[in-house]
C-alpha cells in the first residue's frame, strides 16, 4: 500500500491480487497461518494470490477444493508465491515472474496415507474390537471402563485406522480447521483423520474453543476424525458439561466481545 501510494509500483496492478505474508525488516517473506481458507476465498472471489513461498503447499489445496465442488478451474486466477518484497515489486513491474503451484508440482496426493498406529498391531481383545468396529461403523461415541494397564489408550489411539479415508472434501475442511489453528499445519498429513487427545487438566476453552482471539478448541480440532479424552473422570466436571450442547448438536458457536 505505501508503495502504490508513493507511485513506487503500478496501483492498478494490485486490485487484481490479495496478498498474505509476514514482512520481515529485511523484506523477506514469512509463512502466516490461515493461507488454505484465505485461498480458498480468493479463488471464489476470482482473485489471484501472493503470498510466501514457505505457504506455496498449503495454498495448493485451494485447487482442489475447486475441483471438489465442481467448479471451473479453467477460470482459476493465479496463486504465486515469492521469497522477499523485492520479487513483488518486480512482478507487479512486469519485470520478473513468481513461483507458481504448477512450478512447485504441489498437486498433493489423493491416495490413502499410511497409518502409524494400526488396529492389525494389536493381539486379542476380541470384545474391544469388536465395540471399536461398531462405534467407528455407526460413528458412536464411546466409553470404555478398566483397570490401568488394560489396553484402552493402545486400542483407542488406533481407531482412526479403521475408519474409512477422508474425502477431499471432509479433508479440506479439517485442513482449514488446522491452517487457522495454533497447530502447525502438516501438509504431508493433509488426508490422515486428526486423533486429538487433550490432557485432563485442559481448560473448557482449550476443549471448545475462545479466548479473548477466538480459535478452535480440541473439539474443532477433531473434526473428521477421533477426540480422545483419556482419564476421562480426571476432567473437571464443568469442562465436561461444555461439551454436551456441541455433541448434541454437532456445531459449536463461540460469541466473545471481539468477534
Amino acid at each position: 500500500g505505501i508503495l502504490a501510494a508513493s507511485g513506487q509500483i503500478p496501483s492498478e496492478q494490485l486490485s487484481d491480487f490479495d496478498f498474505h505474508g509476514e514482512i520481515a525488516l529485511s523484506g523477506e517473506l514469512r509463512a502466516v497461518k490461515g493461507i488454505l481458507p484465505a485461498a480458498i476465498h480468493t479463488q471464489k472471489c476470482q482473485r489471484g494470490l501472493i503470498i510466501p513461498k514457505d505457504n506455496l503447499n498449503e495454498a495448493a489445496l485451494a485447487i482442489e477444493s475447486n475441483k471438489v465442488s465442481a467448479t471451473d478451474t479453467s477460470s482459476n486466477k493465479p496463486i504465486l508465491a515469492a521469497d522477499n518484497l523485492l520479487q513483488v515489486c518486480q512482478y507487479l513491474h512486469q519485470q520478473a515472474s513468481l513461483i507458481s503451484i504448477d512450478q512447485q508440482n504441489t498437486k498433493p496426493s489423493a491416495s490413502m496415507p499410511m497409518q502409524t498406529l494400526d488396529m492389525a498391531d494389536i493381539k486379542g481383545q476380541q470384545r474391544a474390537k469388536r465395540a471399536l468396529e461398531v462405534a467407528a461403523a455407526g460413528q458412536h461415541n464411546l466409553l470404555m471402563i478398566g483397570p490401568p494397564g488394560t489396553g484402552k489408550t493402545m486400542l483407542a489411539s488406533r481407531i482412526t485406522s479403521i475408519l474409512p479415508p477422508l474425502t477431499q472434501q471432509q479433508a479440506i475442511e479439517t485442513a482449514a480447521i488446522q491452517s487457522i489453528s495454533d497447530i502447525e499445519f502438516d501438509y504431508s498429513r493433509w488426508l490422515h483423520r486428526p486423533f486429538r487427545s487433550p490432557h485432563h487438566t485442559a481448560s473448557g476453552v482449550a476443549l471448545v474453543g475462545g479466548g479473548s482471539m477466538p480459535k478452535p478448541g480440541e473439539i474443532s480440532l477433531a473434526h473428521n476424525g477421533i477426540l480422545f479424552l483419556d482419564e476421562l473422570t480426571e476432567f473437571d466436571r464443568k469442562v465436561l458439561d461444555v461439551l454436551r450442547e456441541p455433541l448434541e448438536t454437532g456445531r459449536i458457536t463461540i460469541s466473545r466481545a471481539a468477534r
